[in-house]
């Protein structure tokens, strides 16, 4: 009986840190890319992908208080050599600028040459993890039977942060926010 006991002790120990663990990742800031797929529309290479964005405390509430947070969406194809150093096919850069407008009580998000409003912030979130129709390279771009990989990532731009709050982002967890890189194998096909 003393087994038992033990087990059920340690099962719930075990279940306890669990939670402590969960509590604290949900805490903080948080984003992986979920997809993303390099599409050929009107005869252009175009992105889509899908990236789980979640902030922490500490940038929702310097978001909140009028604090624009940059995000910098890195994309980038290159051709493996064997022998040699790898050849960058496409490389681009998109920075989106998320801010809270307070007489309004909305969130807006700047792309290049758009902008988009919502009224909370978990819209906002999501569109901002959301790219569709991303317009890269023409299709000639990609040799026919050749085989390229594709990385993409996203990240908060924190140099674009006020100086007082650069300094203070230095090596602050409550300010990184960074997706891993996520790479794919694309294999363009005969025309």
């Amino acid at each position: 009986m003393r087994f038992c006991t033990r087990v059920k002790a340690a099962g719930y120990v075990a279940v306890l840190l669990a939670l402590l663990a969960l509590t604290s990742w949900a805490g903080g800031n948080h984003a992986h890319i979920k997809s993303a797929e390099l599409v050929l529309r009107d005869e252009l290479w175009t992105l889509d992908a899908d990236i789980d964005v979640q902030f922490g405390r500490a940038l929702e509430e310097a978001l909140n208080k009028g604090i624009a947070l940059t995000f910098l969406v890195e994309f980038q194809i290159i051709k493996p050599y064997k022998y040699w150093f790898d050849d960058e096919v496409v490389t681009e850069r998109r920075a989106i600028t998320l801010n809270y407008h307070a007489l309004t009580r909305q969130y807006l998000l700047n792309y290049p040459h758009q902008q988009k409003v919502f009224d909370s912030l978990a819209d906002a979130r999501r569109e901002l993890g959301t790219i569709h129709d991303w317009r890269l390279a023409p299709h000639t771009t990609l040799e026919k039977n050749q085989a390229y990989q594709a990385a993409l990532k996203m990240h908060l731009d924190t140099s674009k942060l006020p100086k007082a709050l650069q300094l203070d982002a230095l090596g602050e967890s409550d300010w990184e926010l960074a997706t891993p890189i996520f790479q794919w194998w694309i294999k363009e096909s005969p025309r």
